[in-house]
């Protein structure tokens, strides 16, 4: 299934990017997963439109972090499987976290915080400092550090300048 099985371990931790295949048929269905769930997450809250745009930008945002990354360290060859890693697992987790949001009432943009149960806010917590574990775990084995800590710092980066991206090109599209 292009990869489920190494994509899963790659979420446990137990694989890394150079256990997926690295051939096209895997990067576009990974690709795909992921535009998928961020159409899922965004259409409620952008419309379609809104939503296709942003998730093509985050991912060209996430292939450009990439392929610097890679590109500083030497190894740009390793784009493919590291990319897909990155967008599988983001996609997957993001289903999780939409998942999360649909038990607390679905997506509201009006709603105040504090009428968000402790729990789900726990359970997202846990899944982004989950995707923040995961994503430091692809780019430790993807730049061959040894440790786990630089790759999750430049992973916070990833998640930082990303986010930016996309809540300017949010206040563009209100």
């Amino acid at each position: 299934m292009n990869g489920l099985a190494a994509m899963l371990n790659i979420l446990r931790l137990r694989a890394g990017p150079q256990d997926l295949p690295a051939d096209n048929g895997t990067l576009v269905f990974w690709v795909g997963i992921a535009l998928i769930a961020g159409m899922v997450i965004g259409i409620p809250l952008y419309g379609f439109g809104g939503a296709l745009a942003l998730n093509v930008m985050d991912l060209v945002v996430l292939y450009a972090f990439v392929a610097i990354v890679l590109g500083v360290r030497g190894v740009p060859d390793r784009w493919r499987q590291t990319f897909t890693a990155m967008a599988g697992t983001g996609a997957i987790l993001g289903l999780l976290m939409a998942l999360l949001m649909l038990l607390a009432g679905g997506p509201d943009p009006g709603r105040e915080p504090e009428d968000i149960a402790t729990g789900v806010v726990l359970g997202m917590l846990t899944l982004l400092a989950w995707l923040l574990l995961v994503f430091g775990h692809i780019l430790q084995q993807a730049l061959d550090m040894g440790s786990r800590l630089v790759g999750m710092l430049l992973a916070l980066g990833y998640i930082v300048i990303s986010s930016a991206i996309t809540q300017t090109a949010i206040g563009l599209l209100q």
